[in-house]
């Protein structure tokens, strides 16, 4: 994976070899006067992947600090230290020491838990960086409960603050401003610090929202107070927040200096991730101008950043700006192949994701096995004690003893009423299922039959046509043409022949009519076309459609285009039904006697070992199998789907 990963980047990052700092104020003569102003007030560095020197004394005092409060201090300086450099795995590893030496630590568990909502806090951090929502949210929990239990109201706060941005994080806005209203409302006067970066997150959930006003509201109100709390890491990333506000609203100029300045501020002020988080946003803003040269040196410094730092995130950002700024300007071969590697990220992130998630269970259960350890002997010790007033009264023995009886019976109920609940759930749930499968058979069933009826209707119309055309047409044909020989001036003749004519005409207009004429009539590319900007114009999601080359497109037999076509109404309808997705990229490449189809969408994406056997991926793996074509499907949860079918132009 690492030699990959090192011959993509000799790949994408060609312009900026050997350079420290890139200018991009060297642009080609036809770029506009404007962006070439704009092109010198940018400049892109590659930073160096190396340990930072002002760490070294936390390290040091992690190894001579005693056990308890000093420890806790260290741990809680470097976690806040890798958040804000957005390391998550450093950040979950101090996170989970940190649990572990409180939940070992020898102290009343009211001094425990106002450290353990601590350590929940960066755990729920780390979780959150990982892009682990759900295992963040279950930390925010446990850190709301100690935090109570230990009435330690900052932190009670800043877990519920979290928990808005986890919320963000899963796409509930509602709930995220719900969650943050609230906390705001209870803690706003005491806790103004905390308060600005709920500010700040409730922008975020009204942009998600699309309430542009409202965003920009709050944001202006976080940035009066990351100001005045002198706090720039929070600074620069509302400015960021405003360009994008600015980017949205169509003015360029303003956003293009809100990213800028930020990012050479972050830059300054090694603040990293938010300086490639700057430079991204830049690389997609010269994009959008059609300054793609400078847009492709920006992209590339910042996807040689990602790569130092193995940020699987941003090389994905990075490589799907760089694949989308290739297909503008009509380079659909270093596209695709940009594509290629985009999915094989996507899919190293997948991979990485699971490990991250396993080794956090792993924590978690030794987290709990530790606990259960503690638990064991605080029970023995009560045991112990029980033993000694046993001894000392004959009534307290009978009575423990009653009750050590008592309560594993109580426990034996209570465990069996559990499983007769648990079973009863099992089969109504088993039955809900079956119903739904005889149902959907049913369904399938149905749709199978009217498809097959379609079809056997189409083909018997073919047939009619052609026979139509070539038998008793042609017969037709060939008696006019006898008559026509005829050198006799007779009436009745002329009448027959005149009755010919017009029983030939009709025949060919039963013909032609009974076979589909846009087929026949119109180029591939251009129904294809005009049937994308049918769905566009709904306003519901853009479609574009690249043919290349376009001639040998429309070349393809009147079959294959009448199955392409079916094909491609089968996959823009699930994308309407199902994928809520605002763009598709749809594309037809003719290479070595085949042609090559890709759809791509950025809808919500799905899982494909569930959802590829539905009725519509298998009606178009059937017609790709009539092609004598292959078909794969790719797709990712909140991340898109991508289909590409491989045919051959020749038997």
């Amino acid at each position: 994976m690492l030699k990959n990963r090192l011959s993509w980047t000799s790949v994408l990052l060609l312009p900026i070899m050997g350079l420290l700092v890139l200018s991009v104020s060297a642009q080609t003569a036809t770029d506009s006067s404007a962006a070439q102003e704009q092109s010198k007030r940018i400049s892109f560095s590659t930073i160096p992947n190396k340990k930072e020197e002002s760490l070294q004394p936390y390290y040091n005092a992690l190894n001579t600090s005693t056990y308890g409060e000093q420890r806790f201090s260290v741990f809680d300086q470097l976690a806040a230290h890798y958040t804000e450099n957005g390391t998550g795995d450093s950040v979950l590893k101090y996170g989970n020491l940190y649990q572990k030496e409180v939940v070992n630590w020898d102290k009343p568990s009211n001094i425990k838990k106002n450290y353990a909502t601590k350590a929940n806090f960066w755990q729920a951090s780390g979780s959150r960086i990982n892009g682990l929502p759900d295992n963040a949210l279950k930390w925010h929990i446990k850190g709301i409960t100690n935090a109570r239990e230990a009435n330690n109201t900052t932190f009670e706060y800043k877990h519920k603050i979290g928990l808005g941005r986890i919320y963000i994080q899963k796409e509930n806005y509602t709930k995220a401003i719900e969650v943050l209203q609230k906390a705001m409302d209870e803690f706003k006067e005491e806790l103004p610090r905390p308060t600005n970066e709920a500010l700040m997150q409730l922008g975020n959930a009204h942009l998600y929202k699309k309430h542009y006003a409202e965003a920009k509201t709050y944001y202006n109100q976080a940035l009066k107070g990351s100001i005045q709390f002198n706090d720039l890491r929070q600074e620069l990333l509302i400015k960021l927040k405003l360009g994008y506000l600015a980017e949205l609203d169509m003015d360029y100029e303003t956003a293009f200096n809100l990213y800028n300045t930020s990012r050479e501020r972050a830059r300054e002020n090694g603040l990293n991730i938010l300086y490639n988080e700057g430079s991204i946003r830049v690389g997609e803003l010269l994009y959008k101008q059609g300054n793609y040269d400078a847009a492709i040196i920006a992209l590339s410094t910042t996807y040689f950043n990602a790569i130092e730092r193995e940020n699987l995130h941003y090389q994905a950002q990075t490589i799907d700006i760089q694949r989308r700024i290739f297909s503008a300007k009509g380079d659909y071969q270093n596209a695709y192949a940009l594509m290629t590697h985009l999915r094989s990220v996507e899919n190293e992130i997948k991979t990485s994701q699971q490990q991250k998630i396993s080794k956090e269970l792993e924590v978690q259960y030794e987290t709990l096995e530790k606990e259960k350890e503690i638990l064991t002997l605080e029970e023995a010790q009560l045991k112990k004690e029980g033993e000694l007033k046993r001894q000392r009264t004959i009534k307290y023995a009978f009575l423990i003893g009653f009750l050590v009886i008592l309560i594993p019976v109580i426990a034996l109920l209570y465990l069996y009423y559990q499983k007769i609940q648990a079973q009863s759930l099992l089969a109504s749930q088993q039955e809900e299922i079956n119903t739904q499968k005889v149902t959907s058979l049913k369904q399938e069933q149905e749709l199978n039959l009217i498809k097959t009826s379609i079809a056997a209707q189409d083909e018997e119309r073919k047939r009619i046509a052609q026979e139509l055309h070539d038998s008793i047409g042609g017969n037709l044909a060939g008696i006019k043409l006898q008559l026509s020989s005829l050198k006799n001036d007779d009436d009745g003749i002329k009448n027959v022949s005149h009755q010919l004519d017009e029983t030939y005409q009709l025949v060919r207009d039963i013909s032609h009519t009974l076979i589909p004429k846009k087929f026949q009539e119109n180029r591939f590319t251009a129904l294809i076309t005009s049937y994308a900007k049918s769905i566009s114009d709904t306003g519901k999601m853009e479609i574009s459609v690249h043919a290349h080359p376009e001639d040998e497109i429309n070349a393809i037999p009147e079959v294959m285009g009448m199955e392409l076509f079916k094909i491609v109404q089968e996959l823009l309808t699930n994308t309407l039904k199902h994928a809520n997705a605002t763009t598709v990229d749809l594309h037809f490449n003719g290479f070595q006697d085949h042609l090559n189809m890709l759809f791509e969408d950025n809808g919500k994406g799905f899982d494909t070992t569930k959802v590829t056997t539905g009725i519509g991926f298998q009606n178009i793996r059937k017609r790709i199998e009539n092609l004598k074509g292959r078909l794969h499907i790719d797709s990712v949860v909140d991340r898109g789907t991508v289909v590409s079918a491989e045919i051959p132009l020749k038997p």
